[in-house]
């Protein structure tokens, strides 16, 4: 199951909850007792394998040049 984090509305506290994706609760703020919304988490994104940098796509300017006088 998925967890969430909720932020209430009034006092900007935050809580992680977990419940099915299926699952529509209602949260309540435990400081002030209001509603709180469902907000987008961060999520950390790692690259890896080649293909990611500038420089992994880009030949060097000597084996470009003799791969086309060797045709």
């Amino acid at each position: 199951m998925p967890m969430y984090r909720y932020v209430c509305k009034s006092c900007g506290h935050e809580k992680v909850e977990l419940h099915s994706i299926n699952d529509n609760p209602d949260i309540t703020c435990d400081v002030c007792g209001s509603k709180m919304e469902r907000a987008i988490g961060r999520v950390g994104i790692v690259f890896k394998g080649s293909g990611f940098y500038i420089t992994d796509s880009r030949k060097s300017s000597s084996s470009a040049s003799t791969d086309s006088s060797s045709k």
